[in-house]
């Protein structure tokens, strides 16, 4: 399944499933730490300007809209 949505691309208040993380090996194991990985379900609680704000599970991120942009979803 391709799309071209990616995390950053998200309104504040949206919740999406976590497809797949583009980039190389860094980047997704930094990802996959904080635990966005492919099939993780993911809420958006501010993308407005700066980072965005997500909430994964019981925690809260702050990510780079650099780094939102290489997360797709659905």
């Amino acid at each position: 399944m391709k799309t071209d949505r990616t995390l950053e691309a998200m309104s504040s208040g949206e919740t999406a499933l976590v497809l797949a993380v583009q980039g190389g090996l860094k980047v997704r194991a930094r990802l996959e730490s904080l635990g966005i990985m492919p099939g993780v379900q993911v809420d958006v609680l501010n993308n407005g300007r700066g980072p965005l704000i997500i909430s994964l599970g019981e925690g809260r991120l702050m990510l780079e809209r650099g780094v939102a942009g290489k997360v797709l979803v659905a």
